[in-house]
């Protein structure tokens, strides 16, 4: 895992675009680079320190999402039923960690460094969450990912018993 995301952290840029160049997705490639990700960090993820947030894309949003966006902390779920956030918001929050459900990757760089986040746990779909789990990894957080199930930038879908167990995993040391 350590040479996995090393190699496609240095090379990700050339090898998506020569992949995509020779008519390939690059899906299977930034699902890979995620799992080498989650196995090298599972540890650090599972042990780090007291700030942990929990960051998933707005697309995972209901068409109908009334939620307002903040310029800070992104979109704060009002738990209306209409989608999964409510659910995934309270579970994380029962286990000690930050919701945040955010427009861009741009929001991500600048809570981590807000909030002096130690873990992360993201969800995005592959492309997006491969090229954001290695930028955080160069900030020194122990990451890790669950990419969508459904994506396509509109009430996106992620199988939430994955984010459940990771978020369980990134609190293990907190319950020790």
């Amino acid at each position: 895992p350590r040479l996995a995301t090393l190699g496609g952290g240095l090379l990700y840029s050339p090898l998506s675009a020569l992949l995509r160049l020779v008519g390939r997705r690059s899906a299977a490639f930034d699902l890979f680079l995620i799992a080498a990700t989650n196995a090298r960090l599972a540890d650090a993820f599972a042990h780090a320190g007291p700030s942990r947030m929990v960051v998933v894309p707005q697309c995972m949003r209901s068409g109908e999402c009334r939620a307002r966006l903040h310029p800070i902390e992104g979109y704060k779920c009002m738990r209306c039923g209409k989608c999964v956030l409510g659910e995934l918001s309270k579970s994380a929050e029962a286990m000690g960690l930050r919701v945040f459900i955010v427009p861009g990757d741009r929001y991500v760089r600048r809570l981590v460094k807000l909030f002096a986040v130690n873990a992360a746990l993201g969800v995005a779909c592959p492309c997006e969450l491969s090229e954001a789990m290695l930028a955080t990894m160069r900030m020194g957080l122990a990451v890790q990912g669950v990419p969508l199930a459904y994506d396509g930038c509109f009430e996106t879908r992620v199988d939430i018993e994955r984010v459940k167990e990771a978020m369980r995993r990134c609190g293990m040391s907190s319950r020790e």
